[in-house]
């Protein structure tokens, strides 16, 4: 009986690890969406607002806030990066940036630390009830962890870094990891043209 036991507990633990390792070599990948899922004109007119006076046909969209320490600066770099791979295959594209964070996000700290990540990068402000709906036209989630009335200033956020590729006809085309898969949304721009 005590053997049985024994060598459940080997085959369980066994498979664990398989699946363990598994998990650790799995990467994330782009979804290209065969169906694109087309944005609200309302969507849109933000989206455009964000880059006023730009004539640009493609629009990369990630969300975060600028306290951010790491996976927002990698997003914003990794943004950036992606930008300069579509102007070297001439796929006119920027960026928006959007906080979820507008109770410590002004629009000028907003202006400064998309700044650093280049001119095609811009960003969106919401509040209440109009950053809940754009969070949720994109499916966005967001926590304020130890954010309370005695603590308005020094709380973390966490949410998810999915990132959107927003074709010419205000369609999501792409959806992406925006900290793991910026490498292979580079490939799609040189690789797969016949999506853009």
């Amino acid at each position: 009986m005590k053997n049985r036991f024994f060598q459940k507990c080997y085959t369980f633990v066994v498979a664990a690890s398989a699946l363990l390792l598994i998990q650790n070599s799995v990467t994330a990948a782009p979804l290209v969406l065969p169906r694109p899922v087309p944005l609200q004109a309302e969507t849109i007119a933000q989206l455009k607002h964000a880059h006023a006076n730009e004539n640009v046909q493609w629009q990369l969209v990630v969300f975060g806030f600028t306290r951010c320490k790491d996976i927002c600066p990698t997003s914003l770099g990794n943004l950036a990066m992606l930008i300069d791979a579509a102007n070297a295959e001439q796929i006119k594209l920027n960026g928006t940036f959007v906080s979820i964070d507008p109770d410590r996000d002004s629009e000028a700290a907003l202006a400064n630390y998309t700044e650093r990540f280049g001119s095609d990068i811009s960003y969106l402000r919401f509040e209440d009830e109009e950053l809940e709906r754009f969070k949720a036209t994109f499916g966005v989630e967001a926590s304020f962890l130890t954010k309370n009335e005695g603590n308005m200033e020094h709380y973390q956020v966490d949410h998810s870094t999915t990132a959107f590729l927003i074709d010419p006809e205000g369609r999501i085309k792409v959806m992406f990891d925006a900290v793991k898969d910026a490498a292979s949304v580079a490939k799609l721009f040189h690789e797969s043209r016949e999506l853009f």
